[in-house]
């Protein structure tokens, strides 16, 4: 795909997603979303890119919508039955983003609201910088939540927490969005990616594989309800990954005071058993 909307880089195991429709605040439309699932494709096939960083160019993250269309600018959403339809035949796309095996960090660089909020919530780290605005509008518009994010939110803020953020509309600070527990860090503006980076290269310093099958177990168990199920999901993973030669580099790389030379690779040396349900 040739990107127009969005900026794809890559340099040291690390791939850079940019938004890029600074003039419009970076407002997303459908061939941004679909440049940006390409890119995030393209990180998942490649086994030497390992972590990726998702911002956006300019003064704002996404803007959320674009809604130049006008009052019209909804009318071509999936009516409810072709969305049962669809979910029923495609799976959900929080699905999606869950099976995801390779971590995604969020630099919040500006203001995010609406779709460019509930489009990273599922993704798995999220940093802000300092002038990062950050609202759930949709009420305010007339509409709702959306990719599942009124059953995702509350799991990761809580219940209440979630409900005055989406029943108000009320646009959050980033001391604020800290606070609620929206964003892990706030750092300087000019310390955003250097932040972002040093996070990406600390993930760098772990087992790809033991990432990934990490990855795959918290999200997976969010929904899970069966301890017993969680443990055994838990124990094959750690059974099959304690035998292999990263497990062992881990341990001499650490009596040997070194930085470790992993082996196994993201996508190619998963389990064959992977994924467990």
């Amino acid at each position: 795909m040739d990107y127009k909307e969005i900026i794809f880089e890559k340099s040291n195991q690390i791939a850079t997603i940019t938004f890029n429709r600074p003039d419009k605040l970076n407002a997303m439309t459908p061939r941004m979303m679909g440049e940006l699932w390409d890119a995030i494709r393209k990180v998942e096939d490649d086994p030497t890119l390992r972590v990726t960083i998702l911002t956006g160019a300019g003064r704002g993250f996404c803007a959320g919508q674009d809604l130049s269309s006008g009052g019209g600018t909804f009318d071509n959403l999936d009516q409810p039955q072709d969305a049962a339809e669809r979910v029923k035949k495609e799976g959900s796309t929080l699905k999606r983003y869950f099976s995801l095996k390779k971590p995604v960090i969020v630099a919040i660089n500006g203001p995010v609201v609406g779709v460019g909020v509930t489009i990273i919530l599922p993704f798995d780290i999220r940093i802000a910088s300092e002038r990062a605005r950050i609202g759930l509008v949709f009420n305010r518009r007339g509409v709702i939540p959306e990719y599942a994010s009124p059953w995702l939110l509350p799991r990761i803020i809580g219940i209440s927490k979630a409900a005055e953020l989406m029943y108000t509309g009320r646009i959050l600070n980033a001391k604020e969005a800290l606070e609620f527990g929206l964003v892990s860090r706030v750092v300087p503006d000019n310390k955003l990616l250097d932040t972002a980076r040093e996070l990406a290269e600390e993930i760098l310093l772990c087992a790809p594989v033991s990432v990934a099958l990490t990855k795959r177990m918290l999200y997976q168990f969010l929904s899970e309800t069966d301890v017993d199920k969680v443990e055994s999901i838990n124990h094959q993973y750690l059974g099959w990954v304690s035998t292999k030669a990263d497990t062992r580099e881990g341990v001499m790389s650490f009596l040997e005071k070194r930085k470790p030379e992993w082996k196994l690779k993201v996508p190619g040396d998963l389990p064959d058993f992977f994924p467990l349900e």
